[in-house]
């Protein structure tokens, strides 16, 4: 089509292709204005019944003018061969391209990303629009670090046209919501639920639902089987964290209500580690250009920060808040000895006032049981003194009751059952991640210790116990069936017998071997290391079969020789992919942020 002219624009080059159409870069021929051209691909506007549906939903969603929104000034009308939109042509890359670029994005970048989607996810809410593909492929970040959400209601014309997900055009099934899965009829939590999976992917450099096949990622979403955020990420922002998991429920009503308060909370995460996006220092900009000084800055400014709010907190006696601060503090500098001096000060006032509280609540026990004994010998005494005569003043009795006993109370130093006193600090000092929150917490009310080695109390039950090295989120599947994941804290109860062990994960090679399980006793398999899974990457065909492709400095070989999938052997780290052709050559790294697969396109 280059050098065609649709109406008034005339289309000057090809800047990419999706499975939904093929855009253009053009130019209004009277006003001069460069814009992008996307046209449909033939199969979906070959009818003029889909053309008038598609006239119809570019009509929905034409008035939308938000800063975050790709503006819409033009589009095809029904007598048009061809269905295509005009909008705004947006100079920078996708989110994809971003995550494969620069690999996990900082929190606070995630974050202010997401909030300038929130707001635009708002603004079309409120005018009654729903985007219903939502993914990192519908994302543009201008080279100005403007985020532009893009192909509102193109989803819907999917859907209304039939199409289905074997086409690959209904959108990604991983950024899908569970209702969504189900067919099931959408609000705008829906969209709220992909902006979590977007969130997850761009902060962890992994999708939340993933799988070897479309089926297995539509399960792992309608039954929420996923990795905890910040068990992938332990130096998330704790309060960007608690956004993504409430994002990500399987329950819309346990969602946010609105895009607004999603917004109302990104802003919040920003605010408590003092950063302000609408400064040059801070902005999505700066990132792009400069990444490798971008990250420097931040973390000396959240070092800074986090331990002086950490300790602003800690006077207010706001203890979670406080460890939510320093425990992230700990997962960037696990050497801080100021920062862990802190955290364990904290630990020791949190015990003692667990003690305190197990005292308290044993002296009102025994008060109760005084009080008790009290009441009962004032009724005994009743029932066995003599009725006296009407009018006469009763006598006195002659049996004394029987003494109350008064239990005495233990000394403060030693409490009839003393509660078990915090952990000494070991040497080389373990850093607290995000998830030790919830147990300092708890530490308020004593908790009971579990034995080294328990015992599963069923007969004929054993108890199986699985640990990695690194600690690392794979699902466990005894005999086929899947019974949890490498991260739960208890051991599995299983019958006495002998089963295969699967472990299983996107990321890693899937890890067997064959246990026995014997009656009332706990088998450990600790110490796996797992292999990373290779990463298929996919040359696009619009490269020549002449470029050759280099892989960390090694020459592989010409595409023609090799064909246009290679596997990336150890995707656990970052991997330069070069391709060398007569007129160009591109670069790309390539971390594990593209489950199962990767694409390498002009």
């Amino acid at each position: 089509m280059i050098g065609t002219v649709l109406d008034r624009f005339e289309v000057l080059q090809k800047v990419g292709e999706g499975g939904m159409a093929t855009v253009y870069r053009g130019r209004h021929l009277t006003l001069g204005r460069e814009v992008a051209i996307k046209v449909l691909h033939p199969h979906l506007s070959s009818s003029t019944r889909n053309r008038k549906r598609f006239a119809r939903e570019a009509r929905a969603i034409e008035h939308l003018r938000h800063e975050n929104i790709l503006e819409i000034f033009d589009y095809s009308g029904t007598s048009s061969s061809e269905c295509y939109i005009i909008t705004e042509f947006v100079e920078g890359e996708t989110l994809t391209e971003l995550a494969e670029r620069v690999g996990r994005v900082p929190s606070e970048i995630a974050a202010i990303i997401g909030m300038a989607l929130a707001d635009a996810l708002d603004y079309a809410h409120g005018h009654g629009v729903l985007h219903r593909d939502l993914k990192p492929d519908n994302v543009m970040v201008r080279s100005d670090g403007q985020i532009k959400l893009m192909d509102f209601g193109i989803a819907r014309f999917l859907d209304e046209s039939q199409v289905t997900l074997t086409g690959a055009l209904v959108g990604s099934p991983a950024f899908m919501s569970p209702e969504q899965a189900q067919e099931s009829d959408l609000d705008s939590r829906s969209d709220l639920f992909a902006l979590g999976t977007l969130l997850f992917y761009l902060v962890s450099g992994q999708l939340p639902f993933s799988g070897t096949n479309t089926s297995l990622i539509l399960k792992k979403i309608i039954e929420g089987t996923r990795p905890l955020i910040a068990e992938m990420v332990p130096d998330i922002s704790a309060t960007l964290a608690d956004v993504i998991e409430r994002l990500l429920q399987t329950d819309r009503d346990e969602r946010y209500p609105s895009a607004a308060s999603v917004a109302a909370d990104l802003r919040e995460a920003l605010a408590e580690v003092e950063i302000d996006p609408h400064l040059e220092r801070w902005g999505v900009a700066r990132f792009l250009v400069v990444p490798e000084l971008y990250q420097p800055d931040l973390d000396a400014h959240l070092t800074e920060v986090l331990l002086r709010r950490g300790k602003e907190l800690l006077e207010r006696s706001d203890h979670l808040a406080a460890l939510r601060l320093l425990n992230r503090l700990l997962t960037m500098d696990e050497d801080n000895e100021e920062v862990l001096a802190l955290v364990q000060g904290l630990h020791t006032e949190v015990a003692a006032q667990g003690r305190r509280q197990w005292l308290l609540l044993f002296g009102a026990v025994a008060l109760a049981a005084v009080a008790g004994a009290l009441i009962l010998s004032l009724q005994w005494s009743a029932s066995s003194a003599p009725a006296a005569p009407l009018g006469a003043r009763p006598a006195p009795p002659v049996t004394a009751p029987p003494p109350v006993e008064i239990p005495a109370l233990p000394a403060p130093s030693e409490p009839a059952a003393p509660p078990p006193a915090p952990p000494a600090a070991e040497e080389h000092h373990s850093p607290p991640t995000v998830a030790a929150v919830k147990p300092a917490v708890r530490a308020v009310l004593p908790p009971t210790p579990r034995p080294v080695k328990p015992v599963a109390e069923r007969p004929g039950v054993g108890l199986l116990e699985i640990r990695l090295r690194p600690p690392a989120w794979a699902e466990i599947i005894v005999d086929g069936n899947p019974i949890g994941h490498t991260r739960e804290p208890e051991p599995f109860h299983l019958e006495a017998g002998e089963y295969e062990v699967v472990l299983n994960s996107d990321q890693w090679q899937d890890y067997t071997t064959r246990v026995n399980i014997d009656a009332g006793e706990l088998t450990s398999i600790t110490d796996i290391a797992l292999e990373p899974r290779p990463l298929p990457l996919v040359v696009s065909d619009s490269f020549s079969a002449a470029c050759v492709l280099w892989l960390n400095g090694r020459e592989l070989g010409s595409l023609e020789q090799l064909g246009r999938e290679i596997l990336i052997s150890d995707p656990s780290r970052g991997n330069l992919v070069s391709l060398a052709c007569p007129d160009q050559t591109i670069n790309r790294t390539y971390p594990t942020v593209t489950p199962p697969g990767a694409r390498l396109d002009p």
